[in-house]
């Protein structure tokens, strides 16, 4: 049956598509969907991954046993000789009829009779031959779409997904565009594949290379939630692959790799934004080449440590880890959260490691050394030429190099110590002077 002028009509109007697209609207018998299984597509890079759990496939059989209607189903024919297909709306429900036939799975313990025939708690082949040949002959409608691009399917999945509990990466998996296919091009990436703990769950992997899209394409920390991958999907269609943005992700990526080359139960869902925005900040200002073991062994002894203190009460615990928590808990894709932890986990990177040194070589320390400095000498001023170890307030000391910088003294963590104004501004001689 030709529908393009019943369909199409709507799918140009309604939906924005190209007038050029076919539709067919078919009979085919489950049967017939078994026999050509492997050609059909159930999964194409635009589909959520299977989801349905048994009551739902149970109570699709059931339907199916009775007799009643379901929905159409829209596959797009992507060749011929021999046809096939890609599922673009009911792939849960022909994955559901495939596994019954496979006896996979069983009807319910509570179904009802069917033409006087007990079906409860029977799989497929222990079904009456009756009611199997009513299965297999069953008519599903087909809607087979042709003369389509990607680009058009992908938009008429998300029409016919609306309303439907897709996630928000799942929709955005769907929407065409580059952004959309450099995203998916990222989760391929080995740190992805082979580094982190967290599976790719309903795209979890690319929630997470879309917000290191956006955070870098800001250059800081920002709001990463939904409705801002949204706007950047939509904004960045034409995103360059080749871009220097582009680069930078993948080098950020090729570096955390290196720091983990295989599974790590450290890396979870919620410290991976965070690891990426220090990393990407520290290959941009800091000579971190030959660093990535040391900072590797950091990031899991910090770990280590906040997992000990979290198993601690509240009144026990390091206040600063109790801080932390409650921003890797509530609100992590917002921009307080995002730059608190950046803020935190940069001061306690450079206590432990205080010898990194910037690309720039400047001679005042930067504020990710300052904050470390400070904390570490716990503000105290220890030069000691007027005051007797005066503790300083924040804004309102000096990052003193201890080997002076007119001296070759370096501008590192472990070179700076703090001062208060009067003493640093007392060291009369300026060979002395940092």
């Amino acid at each position: 049956m030709q529908v393009k002028r019943m369909l199409g009509l709507y799918v140009a109007t309604g939906m924005g598509m190209e007038e050029n697209m076919e539709m067919n609207k078919k009979g085919w018998p489950i049967s017939t969907t078994v026999g050509v299984k492997s050609r059909i597509d159930t999964n194409p890079d635009y589909q959520r991954p299977a989801v349905w759990g048994l009551s739902q496939k149970q109570l699709l059989m059931d339907t199916i046993l009775k007799g009643y209607d379901i929905p159409k189903f829209y596959w797009r024919k992507t060749s011929s000789s021999p046809d096939k297909y890609e599922v673009v709306d009911g792939q849960q429900r022909l994955r559901a009829i495939w596994e019954f036939v496979e006896c996979k799975y069983k009807l319910s313990k509570t179904a009802e009779k069917v033409e006087n025939y007990d079906i409860a708690g029977k799989s497929y082949s222990e079904l009456p031959d009756d009611l199997r040949i009513n299965f297999d002959t069953y008519n599903l409608d087909i809607v087979v779409i042709t003369e389509s691009d990607k680009d058009e399917v992908r938009e008429m999945f998300l029409r016919l997904q609306n309303g439907t509990s897709l996630k928000a990466q799942e929709k955005r998996n769907a929407m065409p565009g580059n952004m959309r296919d450099f995203v998916k091009a990222l989760v391929n990436h080995e740190f992805f594949t082979k580094s982190v703990k967290f599976e790719n769950k309903r795209f979890a992997h690319d929630h997470i290379a879309a917000q290191i899209c956006l955070l870098e394409l800001s250059g800081q920390p920002c709001n990463i939630k939904d409705k801002d991958l949204n706007k950047m999907y939509s904004e960045s269609k034409d995103f360059d692959s080749d871009s220097q943005v582009a680069k930078k992700i993948r080098k950020v990526l090729d570096y955390m790799y290196k720091m983990f080359p295989a599974k790590t139960p450290e890396l979870e869902r919620f410290n991976v934004v965070s690891l990426y925005i220090l990393i990407s900040s520290l290959l941009d200002k800091y000579v971190i080449a030959d660093r990535y073991r040391e900072i590797a062994d950091w990031f899991i002894d910090f770990e280590t440590y906040r997992e000990q203190q979290s198993q601690l009460s509240p009144d026990d615990c390091d206040p600063e880890i109790v801080a932390y928590h409650e921003k890797i808990s509530h609100s992590t894709d917002a921009f307080d959260s995002l730059e608190f932890r950046n803020t935190y986990l940069s001061r306690k990177l450079f206590e432990k490691i205080s010898d990194l040194e910037t690309k720039d070589k400047q001679r005042e320390f930067d504020q990710n050394q300052r904050r470390a400095i400070f904390r570490r000498d716990k503000g105290i001023c220890q030069l000691k030429i007027k005051c007797n170890g005066k503790k300083c307030e924040w804004d309102n000391w000096h990052a003193d190099h201890i080997k002076p910088w007119s001296k070759g003294g370096k501008t590192i963590v472990s070179n700076g110590q703090v001062a208060c104004p009067e003493c640093n501004l007392t060291k009369g001689d300026d060979d002395l002077k940092a």
